[in-house]
């Protein structure tokens, strides 16, 4: 079943280095801001490469960017996306059968996406201004919408629609169209220049995947802030400043999902958090796209699909410069080896694959 979320949100990336000036920000995100509105959606996720956030465009647009105008190594996304929550019954257990079966027709129809697994769902994120084509695609491929977040859909399609029809002007179309053909040059050269830089690299940790308890807030709320803030301040065997890390937090209206290190999760108290009885330990293979995810179409198909059809289960985390694969620690190595062979094709890959239609 796939839920059309009602939120707008946007992707900004930033170094490490930067993290004492977002304090703040990341603060409010994670309690204060209205996190019980179904528009609500904050995602923070650190690896070796980045900070990735995913955020409403106000967190973004308000919360962070006026604390990083010195920040020489800031991008944020030029698109707004929607978001796209993806339940089935199989859960964790048939998720990289569901992000490549999910993922094939949207490539087939040159949509670029970002995908996000959790402990709760998975979320794929669609530009909002192909979400309408992206939607139908996948209604011809057989999934099944929830017929309510459908329907509310198309109807703020039609109203906003009729508000551009009655505000827009030949001018600003024009305008717009001449930055669109802008951004998707620049798009072109970057992508030029950086294919080169893909890399992959497996980290040492092991991982977890768990969901974390919203009702009990106040208890966990401290930890929070330091793991995200302030690692140098957690008594955790990770925690100095130039440990390479992974960390992912990602909440909504229905819940928080924690993707980390075992260890970081031991500094939670039993009862705040989810976790399956059975659950296996996790590695991470990162994949350094250098930013080319943004606006190529296919990269999580390609990726999933031969660890999906060789069963290897996997979980997949998109951030603005990197793909993270997310497998049982017993998979790592034959995954790593699948991914790694591919390494060279990828870079073609990333070559041949076409830039996502503006329309």
């Amino acid at each position: 079943m796939i839920t059309i979320l009602p939120a707008r949100l946007k992707l900004l990336h930033f170094p490490r280095s930067h993290l004492p000036h977002v304090t703040h920000a990341i603060v409010k995100s994670c309690f204060f801001d209205d996190i019980k509105s179904p528009e609500y959606f904050f995602s923070f996720t650190e690896n070796a490469y980045e900070i990735s956030v995913a955020a409403n465009v106000s967190i973004i647009d308000q919360g962070f960017l006026p604390f990083l105008t010195s920040c020489p190594d800031l991008s944020t996304s030029p698109d707004i996306f929607r978001v796209l929550q993806v339940d089935d019954a199989g859960g964790q257990d048939a998720s990289g059968k569901r992000i490549s079966e999910l993922s094939e027709p949207l490539a087939q129809g040159k949509f670029s996406i970002f995908y996000m697994s959790t402990y709760q769902t998975d979320f794929v994120l669609v530009k909002e201004r192909r979400m309408r084509q992206a939607v139908q695609v996948l209604l011809d491929h057989g999934f099944e919408f929830d017929q309510d977040s459908l329907d509310m859909y198309h109807h703020n399609i039609q109203e906003l629609q009729m508000i551009q029809q009655s505000n827009t002007s030949t001018d600003s179309l024009v305008s717009t169209s001449a930055e669109s053909y802008a951004s998707s040059i620049q798009v072109h050269e970057e992508s030029s220049t950086t294919n080169n830089d893909i890399e992959s690299s497996v980290l040492k940790n092991e991982l977890r995947c768990a969901g974390l308890n919203p009702h009990n807030r106040s208890s966990w709320a401290t930890t929070m802030l330091k793991i995200m803030s302030f690692p140098e301040l957690l008594s955790s065997p990770i925690s100095t400043a130039t440990a390479t890390r992974f960390f992912s937090y990602t909440a909504t209206s229905d819940g928080i999902s924690l993707l980390a290190d075992k260890h970081i999760l031991n500094l939670f108290e039993e009862e705040t958090l989810f976790q399956d009885e059975d659950t296996v330990p996790l590695r991470v293979i990162q994949v350094n796209l250098a930013g080319t995810n943004l606006d190529r179409c296919g990269i999580v198909r390609s990726i999933s699909h031969p660890l999906a059809t060789d069963d290897i289960n996997l979980l997949y985390l998109s951030t603005f410069k990197s793909a993270n694969i997310i497998v049982s620690a017993d998979d790592i190595e034959r995954a790593d080896g699948l991914l790694r062979s591919d390494l060279e094709k990828m870079r073609d890959l990333l070559n041949d694959i076409v830039l996502e239609p503006l329309q």
